[in-house]
């Protein structure tokens, strides 16, 4: 963007300038409210996916190889991001991120894989809400009121969040984007400091990093399968796109800039936190093994900032989870992929509807699952890894289908190769991880997660009837 152009016009003029101003004042698109830095400030919160799976990867992989795996992952994603980056450029006007850029390019040989790209794609965001309310609770009743036993106890305290956030967001993004810069800021403190505070204090023991050997490869597949889940969360930039003032330019921008920075985090977070507490001292603590560390390295007389910065990162992430799985359902209604009454905006701009039908069907599953976030991760990770593997066929297709479309940032033809070979990596990440983890967890989750995504197609045909 041009020094002129962003001094001679304000927001509202400059968004004018894209041909939305109309759509936007009767209340039939989504309004342009941010920039490409709060992009990023929404960003920070994928290092907080980092919760509720670092500590089992530890235990299960050890120090080495989570690290590996973590930092393997996350390079994955920024080089898929950079893909998407093309994508968001080319369809300024979508929301839902890469399970609507997935439909766009498909949709021509079959009507089938838009519903269950998009489908899976919002069910893998949307359980954030659950999967972080239920670590909140746990985290409060482990650290504020330890002598609260009752089992629903996180779920009564993840609803409350999870409602709380839900009242904010009905006010508009740009409040909600607000809101994210102060958990930002909160957010930033612990990963700064587990990342560069042991090497300052001296609090990192490098035994803690041994033996420097990798375990079984269907181990480390099965994990890097999993580790997807968060690793390539930067995306959801993509996801909020038609919301930038300047899509064509931001919205890329912020892909580029979140992946760069999530490079950093999932390379020396986990570096960091093992090399404080050891595999023993995080397998001892999984879920919240961030807690303990942050006590060696800052001291165990801080604890009310402790509890507040990792619950700042907890929230931080559910918040953009609510932001995304309401933006994907709401384009899955407007591509017809999902029922029409999702689609109304609401005063401040909102699908309102269809961030009830995002916050709802979490809250029952954290009553009905209140001691296992990580069984909701894994059920929900089988859709939005295949939608990754959708989004770039769809972006191969679209180079051979649509060669002379509009491609506002246009990458080489080498990335057309990239990503067949991404679209392979993911195919194997999803087949192995399936078969080790039906070995290690049964069938209940690879069942539960495709029964997810034919819930997703139901809807779809459910709304295709209603149209004819």
């Amino acid at each position: 963007m041009s020094k002129t152009l962003a001094q001679s016009k304000p927001l509202s003029q400059a968004v004018a300038g894209q041909g939305t101003s109309a759509a936007e004042q009767t209340g039939s698109r989504l309004i342009k409210s941010i920039r490409w830095w709060d992009g990023c400030v929404l960003g920070l919160a994928v290092p907080g996916f980092l919760f509720p799976s670092l500590g089992f990867s530890v235990a299960a992989l050890g120090a080495f190889g989570a690290i590996v795996v973590w930092l393997v992952s996350v390079v994955l994603g920024a080089v898929q991001n950079n893909i998407y980056a093309e994508l968001a450029a080319m369809f300024p006007d979508k929301s839902g991120g890469i399970g609507i850029y997935a439909h766009e390019g498909i949709k021509r040989y079959s009507p089938i894989v838009g519903p269950l790209a998009t489908w899976g794609y919002w069910l893998a965001w949307s359980s954030v809400l659950s999967i972080n309310g239920l670590i909140i609770g746990d985290y409060l009743q482990s650290t504020v009121w330890p002598t609260a036993t009752w089992t629903y106890f996180p779920p009564l305290i993840g609803t409350v969040a999870v409602l709380a956030l839900w009242g904010l967001n009905v006010l508009g993004l740009r409040l909600s984007t607000r809101f994210s810069y102060l958990l930002g800021v909160l957010t930033l403190l612990p990963m700064l400091l587990v990342m560069v505070g042991p090497f300052l204090n001296g609090s990192l023991n490098y035994d803690n990093l041994k033996p420097l050997s990798l375990p079984d490869a269907s181990l480390m597949l099965y994990w890097l399968y999993l580790a997807g889940w968060s690793a390539y969360g930067a995306e959801c930039n993509a996801t909020f796109g038609p919301e930038f003032a300047y899509t064509t330019r931001e919205a890329p921008r912020a892909l580029r800039v979140s992946s760069v920075f999530s490079i950093f985090v999932y390379g020396l977070v986990p570096l960091g936190l093992v090399g404080v507490l050891g595999t023993k001292g995080v397998a001892a603590n999984q879920l919240t093994a961030f807690d303990p560390a942050l006590r060696a390295i800052i001291g165990s007389d801080t604890n009310l900032v402790i509890v507040v910065i990792v619950l700042a990162t907890l929230i931080l992430a559910a918040n953009v989870a609510l932001i995304v799985g309401t933006r994907s359902l709401w384009q899955m209604s407007e591509e017809n992929l999902a029922p029409a009454w999702l689609g109304p905006l609401g005063k401040y701009g909102v699908p309102n509807r269809a961030m009830a039908a995002t916050v709802v069907p979490q809250i029952i599953l954290m009553w009905l699952f209140p001691t296992s976030p990580v069984a909701i991760l894994i059920a929900g990770n089988l859709g939005y890894l295949l939608c990754h593997v959708c989004a770039l066929v769809a972006f191969i297709l679209l180079r051979r289908d649509q060669p002379n479309a509009t491609r506002p940032i246009r990458l080489g033809s080498s990335w057309v190769t990239i990503a067949g070979a991404l679209v392979a990596v993911n195919v194997l990440f999803v087949i192995v991880g399936n078969v080790v983890g039906i070995s290690i967890n049964g069938f209940n989750s690879l069942i539960i997660g495709v029964a997810l995504l034919g819930v997703g197609y139901v809807l779809y045909l459910a709304r295709d009837r209603a149209r004819a």
